[in-house]
């Protein structure tokens, strides 16, 4: 326990929204050299007990204790004693060199001037922790993969002497191989002697690296248990107060016309791309990271311009390059970065659920409030939001809640085409299988839907046959009763 070891307690956490009780009650400890996963659906209460281990929220009733003193509400203090949040998206400023990314708010001075060398020096032994040995600390962050930012992301809550880590979904855009060398790093550090907080709705990492896994549902912690007394049925039972059969609800449909046909289309990061998908059909897209999977939906829903090729729905041709045309042709786009590209964090519910849509909502050119608010609750009850109301802020959810939002804009827009990009980006097991419903639904009214995620599990699940990327051209065309996973791995790898 080199690095200092520090017992966190949790005592009676209790904190309210409103009439919403986000935390009731919750009492648990938090031991040096382990790692306790915290499961629980969207809502359950995970977010607010993290906003208030960071300092960023306070508490309406009991406390926190770091080695029994008591956690301050403050998020600088709290990382002054030890305490480090991951979060789930990336907190580093691109444009910054590495080294200075690492020492961000913290670096080291002589006298009133900053110490460089002193600084790249404590970057590196930071970096060298989370194996990031061969970086050049002066590069701009932004020039790293993800997994590499992550890293230095960790390496900054080292290099500040954390104490306490926490890992708020910290695998949610990683492919399989990165996870892979995140969990073996969490390891590591748990033999360092830290305490590791984990939250993650990938059942399948809490099984991999959690000694013990937490489960919370509507605010309360409803059970605590070592990893070797659980199992997946289990843990899915006690986060949803019920069984869950079917993970993945795939029906077969009647499929109809060709719906959507994209022919030798060319754009950044696609090369000579060639796909149909029919009335009521779900195909999937599956590649490693960088295969071009987003890159080939925003070039079919126009926000990146084509050089060549031709797209058209059911027999009309899209204009591409031209988000306008692929709307008015129907052709909706729901995005993987929801909060760059999917809401506008401190607008409400309801402003959010409208954009793109005034017309369902106004009447001879002026939005009625009454109507927007109708739209955006029936929106809301369909994809099962959970917030106080339509005129909460869409920064106020959890992650989940956030993409349910932009996929209910998305289906109210009535599409026939729907481009699905990683929809259930951190989004817990309940909630997904809500998720998958609807897009199921979708497909059975007639909706062509094409579905990305960093899950390829998931993609086989869902689809009725699927297309392999790599290096942004298709290797492959895949029927569902000829899946291989193996296979089809191997021709995203290796083409």
């Amino acid at each position: 326990m080199s690095h200092g070891a520090a017992e966190l307690t949790l005592e009676s956490l209790t904190k309210s929204y409103g009439g919403v009780h986000a935390l009731t009650d919750v009492t648990m400890t938090l031991r040096p050299g382990s790692v306790v996963a915290l499961a629980g659906e969207n809502g359950a209460g995970k977010s607010t007990l993290i906003k208030i281990l960071a300092g960023a929220v306070s508490a309406d009733h009991g406390r926190v204790l770091l080695d029994g003193t008591e956690l301050p509400a403050d998020p600088r203090r709290v990382i002054d004693v030890g305490v480090s949040v991951i979060y789930q998206e990336l907190t580093d400023i691109p444009d910054m060199s590495v080294v200075d990314n690492v020492m961000l708010g913290r670096p080291l001075h002589n006298a009133n001037m900053t110490n460089r060398r002193g600084n790249r020096r404590a970057a590196r032994d930071a970096l060298s922790r989370v194996g990031l040995t061969d970086v050049d600390v002066t590069r701009p962050v932004r020039s790293l993969t993800l997994a590499q930012r992550q890293l230095v992301e960790i390496a900054r809550c080292l290099a500040r002497k954390a104490r306490v880590l926490v890992f708020d979904e910290p695998t949610s855009a990683l492919p399989e191989h990165d996870v892979k060398n995140l969990h073996a790093l969490i390891g590591r550090l748990k033999q360092e002697g830290l305490t590791i907080v984990y939250v993650s709705h990938h059942l399948d990492e809490l099984f991999a690296i959690a000694d013990r896994i937490c489960v919370l549902r509507d605010g309360r912690l409803v059970d605590d248990r070592p990893i070797a007394e659980w199992t997946e049925r289990s843990l899915i039972k006690a986060m949803l107060a019920k069984d869950l059969e079917q993970a993945y609800p795939f029906e077969a449909r009647d499929l109809g016309e060709v719906r959507l046909s994209v022919s030798d289309l060319s754009a950044p990061g696609i090369r000579n791309a060639t796909v149909t998908a029919r009335a009521g059909e779900i195909v999937g897209l599956v590649g490693l990271a960088g295969a071009g999977r987003t890159e080939l939906m925003k070039a079919i829903a126009g926000i990146n311009d084509a050089s060549a090729g031709r797209i058209t729905r059911d027999a009309t041709s899209l204009r591409t390059g031209s988000i306008v045309s692929a709307k008015k042709l129907g052709i909706v786009y729901s995005p993987e970065d929801r909060k760059t590209e999917g809401v506008i964090l401190d607008k409400s519910i309801q402003d959010n659920m409208i954009y793109g849509l005034y017309s369902r909502v106004s009447r001879y050119g002026i939005r009625m409030p009454a109507a927007q608010r109708k739209f955006a609750a029936a929106a809301m009850k369909r994809f099962g939001v959970k917030a106080e109301s339509p005129a909460t802020a869409v920064g106020m959810l959890s992650g989940g809640n956030q993409q349910k939002v932009v996929l209910a804009r998305a289906a109210a827009g009535q599409p026939a085409v729907m481009l699905l990009d990683d929809p259930t980006r951190g989004v817990d097991v309940g909630a997904k299988s809500g998720i998958y419903q609807q897009i199921i639904e979708l497909a059975k009214t007639g909706v062509a839907v094409l579905l990305t995620s960093s899950d390829t599990d998931e993609v086989l699940a869902m689809a009725d046959r699927v297309y392999v990327l790599r290096a942004g051209r298709l290797v492959g065309e895949v029927a569902r009763s000829e899946y291989d996973r193996e296979h089809i791995l191997h021709l995203a790898a290796a083409g």
